[in-house]
């Protein structure tokens, strides 16, 4: 179970700060990012989709929105669904934002 999927509402700010945290401190795990409602005009962002929820071990939502949207529209990646519990208020690579990745990942042991 080394496959995380880090979900938030953009996937400008939150989760891909976690995906590049765990590429770069976490090589042992593969990491990706994605948001529930994306900017199409971004190329940079990724849509949630089947093809990454089916490929993700662990699908973790920066927070209660994203497990709903998860939960109700991708009904079979109920079981890999959890909630991390990060507010959207924080820049992308912030430094309270880092903070919190590392309290997490102590918390969970990873």
């Amino acid at each position: 179970m080394n496959k995380f999927l880090f979900v938030c509402t953009g996937n400008l700010q939150r989760s891909p700060t976690f995906e590049i945290w765990f590429k770069k401190n976490r090589p042992e795990y593969e990491a990706k990012s994605a948001g529930t409602r994306t900017l199409h005009f971004d190329p940079d962002t990724n849509q949630v989709n089947d093809e990454l929820l089916d490929w993700a071990d662990i699908i973790f939502c920066m927070d209660l929105e994203q497990h709903l949207y998860i939960y109700i529209n991708h009904p079979t990646y109920r079981d890999k669904l959890e909630v991390i519990g990060v507010s959207d208020q924080y820049d992308r690579f912030s430094l309270r934002l880092i903070d919190i990745i590392e309290h997490w990942v102590q918390l969970k042991r990873l």
